[in-house]
C-alpha cells in the first residue's frame, strides 16, 4: 500500500489562560530563534567552524539547562525551531553561490514569527478524537502545560498524525497537521471530457471544451470589492500615524529610521486590527472560491490545459525612461496603469489556481498539461489557421486574415484546446491549418497529450 503526506487545518479556540501561555510560548520561540541567529552570525563573522544544525542542538541543550524558561518548552519543538534557522541559511549560501541576491536571515520580532512545531506524534502533543455519528473527527488539542484546547475543522481522510505546527495569524490560533494517508484515500472523482481554459483578469476563466462549447467564469474580484472600504481606512490610519509622529517630536512627512518605531495607541491598534480584517476576509474568499472551482474541473474534465502563468513576472514594474533631452528626468512610462493591473493580476492570484488544480489533478488521475506561452502564444496565435496576429494588451476582439473573428480570450481558449488535443505540430507544419477546423468530437487519450 502506497502512503502520502497531507495536511489539515485546525482552528484553535483557546481559553483566556491558554491563549496567555500560548503567547508566553511564541515570545520564547522567538527568542531562541533570534538567539540561535544571532550566535549563527557571530560564528559565521569570526570564521568559527559551522554552526550547523546539529551544534544548534547542542547549543540548545546547554541553554536549557541554566534557563527556567527555556526547560518548560518541548526539546523537540525546539530542535524545529533551530530547523528553521539552519533552513534559512542554507537558502543564504545557496542564493550567494548562484550569484543571486543574497538576502541575509532576517532577525524576527514577536509580529513576524508565525509559529513553532513538534516533530513527533505524542511528544508534547496529542489529537484527542470524537465519534458524532458515523463521522470520526478530532475535537480537542492536547498540549503538554496548556491542557486540552477545543478546535474545528475537517479533512477529507483519516490519517495518522505525524507532525504539527501551532500558528499565530491575525490574532487567531490554528493548527496545521501533518498526516500520513493511504493514497487511496485521496483520491477525488474524475470526469470524462476535455478542456482548455484561459485565464484572464476581466474574465477569470474562459474555457472551451472539446464539445465546441465555450464557458467563461466570472471574475470576483474579491480585493477591488473592498477597495474603497480599504482606502477609506488606511486614509485614517495615515492621520492617526501623523499625530503618533509629532508626539514623538517628528515631522508629518519624516521617514523613520531603521530601528525606530510609532507609539501605537488603542485607536490605531484598532484601526490596524479592521485592516487585518478586511485582507484576511479577502484572502478566505479567494481560497475558497478556488477551493471549489479547481474540484469541479476536476471532476468534470479529465484532460485540462492551459497556459504556464508566472504570477511574479506578469507583475514586475515597468523600467523607468529617462529623458534624452533632460538629464535626470524621466518620462512617462505608465506605471500608475501598470499598477492598477498589477493589482488586479495578484487579486486573481493565478499561482494559487494552479497550485490547487495541479495537486487536485493528480489525486484524481488527471492529466494537466500547460503549454509554454513563448512557444504557443495563444493570444497572438488563431485557433483556426495557426498564424500570429500581434496584439497590443487593450485589443479585445482577434481578427484574422483567414475570416475568424473572435474575442480575445475565447481565442487563446480555443488554441490552448488544439493544442492539448493535437500537440504543437497544427501551427508548426501548416498541414493542418485549415480554414473553418474544429476540434474533435471524440475525448483524447492520453497520447494526444504529447508535445
Amino acid at each position: 500500500m502506497n502512503f502520502v503526506q497531507r495536511k489539515i487545518t485546525y482552528r484553535l479556540y483557546p481559553s483566556r489562560t491558554q491563549a496567555a501561555l500560548l503567547h508566553d510560548t511564541l515570545a520564547l520561540h522567538c527568542r531562541a530563534y533570534n538567539a540561535l541567529l544571532e550566535e549563527h552570525q557571530r560564528r559565521y563573522e569570526s570564521k568559527t567552524p559551522g554552526f550547523n544544525f546539529s551544534a544548534m542542538c547542542k547549543e540548545l541543550t546547554g541553554w536549557r539547562s541554566y534557563s527556567d524558561a527555556l526547560k518548560t518548552l518541548n526539546a523537540q519543538s525546539l530542535q524545529v525551531t533551530a530547523k528553521r534557522v539552519t533552513l534559512a541559511f542554507d537558502a543564504f549560501f545557496r542564493r550567494l553561490a548562484a550569484g543571486d541576491e543574497p538576502g541575509y536571515p532576517r532577525f524576527k520580532s514577536l509580529k513576524r514569527f508565525a509559529g513553532w512545531g513538534f516533530k513527533t506524534y505524542g511528544d508534547g502533543w496529542k489529537l484527542r478524537p470524537k465519534l458524532t455519528g458515523k463521522h470520526f473527527i478530532y475535537d480537542r488539542l492536547y498540549l503538554t502545560g496548556l491542557g486540552d484546547i477545543p478546535l474545528r475543522g475537517q479533512g477529507r481522510f483519516i490519517g495518522t498524525p505525524k507532525t504539527c505546527e501551532i500558528l499565530h495569524q491575525k490574532g487567531t490560533w490554528s493548527l496545521s497537521v501533518t498526516f500520513t494517508v493511504p493514497e487511496h484515500q485521496v483520491m477525488r472523482a474524475s470526469g470524462d471530457q476535455a478542456v482548455a481554459f484561459d485565464w484572464g483578469v476581466t474574465t477569470l476563466l474562459t474555457l472551451a471544451k472539446a464539445d465546441g462549447s465555450l464557458q467563461e467564469i466570472e471574475n470576483p474580484r474579491w480585493l477591488s470589492n473592498q477597495l474603497a472600504a480599504l482606502k477609506a481606512l488606511q486614509r485614517t490610519v495615515s492621520v492617526e500615524e501623523v499625530k503618533a509622529k509629532v508626539r514623538i517630536g517628528l515631522a508629518p512627512d519624516a521617514v523613520l529610521v531603521k530601528g525606530q518605531r510609532l507609539p501605537v495607541n488603542a485607536r490605531l491598534k484598532r484601526l490596524y486590527a479592521q485592516v487585518r480584517a478586511i485582507h484576511s476576509k479577502v484572502a478566505r474568499q479567494r481560497k475558497d472560491f478556488y477551493h471549489k472551482l479547481t474540484a469541479w474541473l476536476v471532476a468534470t474534465f479529465a484532460f485540462i490545459g492551459t497556459e504556464e502563468l508566472a504570477a511574479t513576472k506578469m507583475t514586475k514594474r515597468p523600467k523607468a525612461k529617462e529623458d534624452p533631452e533632460k538629464p535626470g528626468e524621466f518620462l512617462p512610462n505608465g506605471a500608475q496603469k501598470k499598477a492598477g493591473l498589477n493589482r488586479g493580476i495578484l487579486d486573481s492570484a493565478p499561482s494559487m489556481l494552479l497550485g490547487m488544480l495541479g495537486y487536485k489533478a493528480e489525486e484524481a488521475g488527471n492529466a494537466l498539461a500547460l503549454a509554454n506561452t513563448r512557444v504557443i502564444k495563444p493570444t497572438q496565435r488563431c485557433h483556426v489557421c495557426g498564424a500570429l496576429v500581434p496584439k497590443e494588451l487593450g485589443e479585445r476582439v482577434h481578427r484574422c486574415a483567414c475570416g475568424c473573428t473572435c474575442g480575445r480570450d475565447e481565442n487563446a481558449a480555443r488554441t490552448l484546446l488544439r493544442w492539448l488535443l493535437e500537440g504543437s505540430s497544427w501551427f508548426a507544419s501548416g498541414t493542418d491549418a485549415r480554414v473553418g477546423f474544429r476540434p474533435p468530437l471524440e475525448t483524447p487519450s492520453i497520447a494526444a497529450l504529447a508535445v
